[in-house]
């Protein structure tokens, strides 16, 4: 019986990480609704699927069974939608998968956070950085889930690891692969702020090494760590690779911060109060993430958990091509 479950393994983070369990031998649990695309899961090793959802209880009962290590990626991550459903995704299911771990027998919880959490401080904010609540909902229910986790560990002694990757890419990446190269297709995109700010990239399969980690170390239990390639590299200069890379334009306009941020407000009430489908052309959360200083620091990993990014920007771009290049974009 598997010993080890992802949750929202179908997704970007969560589907690499269950790529490099299968790889070191181990026998993985996914759970995924009815509803998820799972064509690469099939393909790999040693993975159990189980159907349900962390909204259900008998699901989450059912998926634990017997489990004794838990990686939960599973999250709604997105700079538009619904604050109920960023809630119930975020904060709710989240409470589901904590009642059922209490009366269990689990060895780690790998809660994997964010860095929005600090609420884009724009400075180089460390782990112990007070929360801010922005009104975002992906930020605001993001921190409310972190909040449940320490809760759990404080007052049932849940054995938790919190881990707060910055922004990551790498192949399969939506946000910040696929999205961006279509904008660039479409000619709109644009850099914010100059897309001078440090973009605080995180190649994934560098998280998946830092979730490995943690694991596998009984001091990082009751830590939260902050994760990225610890890399100088602007969103400038990753938008203007990525357009390299699949032969399109660079972007030539540039909106300040300021008025970035007052646009994506706007766009946001508009779509708000009217039946439009799709998301607003640009967002605060959009903003925040390319207007402001994501070099949140790494060096607790390195210190505690002897985290090291080993694949860097040219070498995490080149795979970001080879994807994009098979799945057509280009």
């Amino acid at each position: 019986m598997s010993k080890t479950l992802v949750t929202g393994g179908s997704g970007f983070l969560g589907s690499h990480l269950v790529d490099r369990l299968s790889a070191l031998g181990e026998n993985v649990r996914v759970l995924v609704r009815p509803t998820s695309n799972i064509e690469h899961l099939k393909k790999v090793k040693n993975v159990e699927l189980m159907f349900g959802d962390l909204g259900d209880v008998r699901s989450l009962e059912k998926a634990t069974a017997g489990i004794e290590y838990i990686f939960h990626c599973a999250a709604l991550a997105s700079d538009w939608g619904s604050w109920n459903d960023f809630y119930h995704v975020n904060v709710k299911c989240l409470h589901n998968l904590l009642n059922v771990l209490v009366n269990g027998n689990i060895k780690r919880l790998i809660h994997i956070s964010t860095t929005d959490v600090y609420g884009y401080p724009d400075y180089p904010a460390d782990e112990d950085t007070p929360y801010n609540s922005r009104g975002i909902p992906y930020c605001d229910t993001k921190i409310e889930g972190e909040k449940l986790v320490w809760e759990y560990f404080k007052k049932h002694g849940l054995p938790v690891t919190v881990i707060r990757p910055v922004n990551i890419y790498g192949p399969r990446s939506i946000t910040f692969g696929y999205d961006i190269a279509k904008l660039l297709k479409e000619g709109s995109m644009v850099h914010i702020s100059n897309g001078n700010k440090p973009a605080g990239l995180a190649y994934v399969g560098n998280v998946v090494d830092a979730i490995i980690s943690s694991l596998e170390n009984k001091k990082s239990i009751g830590m939260a760590y902050n994760i990225s390639d610890g890399s100088d590299i602007t969103w400038k200069r990753y938008v203007n690779y990525l357009a390299k890379i699949t032969d399109n334009p660079r972007p030539k306009i540039v909106i300040p911060y300021k008025i970035a941020y007052f646009s994506g407000w706007l766009m946001e009430k508009y779509y708000s109060h009217f039946p439009i489908k799709g998301k607003p052309l640009l967002t605060r959360m959009a903003a925040e993430l390319f207007g402001t200083n994501q070099g949140f620091p790494i060096e607790k990993a390195r210190r505690e958990l002897g985290y090291d990014p080993k694949v860097g920007f040219g070498e995490g771009m080149y795979r970001v091509k080879m994807w994009l290049e098979g799945i057509g974009i280009f």
